[in-house]
């Protein structure tokens, strides 16, 4: 049977329906955050009070901050706001953890895996003298809460600790790439150190297993005190390109998608290498070329909305499930596209937004 160039539109925006309707792929139109009305005012009376939240974070303040506050100041909410940011160095986190523990905010916002982990501690692990475990904590930015032993339960941590995921599931991640174009080898670089990382690995693996496809992995290496080496972060990226991966894929990792971002994508276009990232920043600060992610504002509203559970409707922590916003955009970075000769179908720019920049 032949098929014609129409045809082949036909089938390829179909297969991005069935994409859209699996992964919660946010069409044209409708809301990012389907699990509630971020926009709407909720009936439950503001106590005349000045809440106290400690923000402990790894990279500044960024959209992901500012919808937090910005839900909390719609919902009339005056609060009194203590930022930490550890710029990544986890040995800041014991003095942040005692400054807690001696002015008792009454929630702390927590970004980032790594952070989140040592501030609250495993879940069945959890120490007193070390940990925050008597004061409400809500996370955001971690992709995998479960498996990091954050909560050992998405719908009922059972703890004092609730908050949101932000990523697709890795079967959406790949079903995205290969509706962009159809390829055989992904490549990753990733901070062997970073538990969430690792688990991304794991599930890479799997997933690329099942469709058949080969995982390029290089781990960046590690210098004396087990630290991931920076400048190591070009030659593995080289090496990816070396080792015939068609697109790189960045994940939540934030050595690698934060504190690197900037060389990662740089670095990729010189080496031709097409970027897919489970995040937005890097594609529309850095010209990364694709994302299929939730918004980092969207998330901070949907974060507040559990810390305004707990501050004003009085639901402990323990009882708020931790989830993610039920869809997703595809981001597209035109002028990555027209550098790399990359280009997307046409029926896959019908859902994504363009950056032209």
């Amino acid at each position: 049977m032949r098929i014609d160039e129409s045809d082949l539109l036909r089938i390829r925006r179909r297969s991005l329906l069935r994409l859209a309707a699996a992964g919660g792929l946010a069409l044209p139109g409708l809301p990012l955050a389907g699990n509630m009305l971020v926009g709407s005012a909720l009936a439950a009376t503001v106590p005349d009070k000045t809440f106290r939240i400690t923000m402990v974070l790894g990279r500044g303040e960024s959209d992901n901050e500012f919808g937090f506050k910005d839900y909390l100041a719609r919902r009339g909410l005056k609060v009194d706001y203590t930022i930490r940011n550890t710029g990544g160095d986890t040995a800041k986190l014991p003095g942040i953890i005692q400054e807690i523990k001696d002015t008792r905010p009454d929630l702390v916002y927590s970004w980032g895996t790594p952070q989140t982990r040592a501030l609250v501690g495993p879940h069945d692990e959890a120490d007193p003298r070390k940990h925050v475990t008597d004061i409400p904590v809500v996370f955001t930015f971690v992709a995998a809460p479960v498996d990091a032993k954050i909560v050992p339960d998405l719908a009922r941590s059972g703890r004092n600790v609730t908050g949101t995921i932000h990523i697709a599931p890795i079967a959406v991640q790949l079903n995205t790439i290969q509706a962009y174009r159809p390829i055989k080898r992904l490549g990753v670089v990733y901070n062997p150190q970073e538990r969430n990382s690792v688990l991304t690995i794991e599930g890479l693996r799997a997933e690329t297993a099942l469709r058949g496809l080969e995982l390029i992995e290089e781990p960046v290496p590690l210098n004396d005190r087990g630290e991931p080496i920076s400048a190591a972060v070009p030659d593995a990226l080289a090496r990816v390109a070396r080792r015939g991966g068609e697109v790189l894929y960045i994940g939540p990792d934030t050595f690698i998608a934060f504190h690197n971002r900037t060389v990662v994508a740089a670095e990729a276009l010189r080496l031709g290498l097409p970027t897919f990232s489970v995040t937005e920043l890097i594609v529309r600060t850095d010209k990364a070329m694709l994302a299929l992610a939730s918004s980092a504002y969207g998330i901070g509203r949907f974060t507040a909305f559990k810390a305004a559970q707990i501050l004003v409707d009085g639901v402990s922590p323990a009882e708020i499930p931790v989830e993610t916003l039920k869809r997703f955009s595809v981001i597209i970075n035109m002028a990555t596209v027209r550098a790399l000769e990359y280009y997307p179908p046409i029926g896959l720019l019908n859902f994504a937004e363009i950056i032209e920049s």
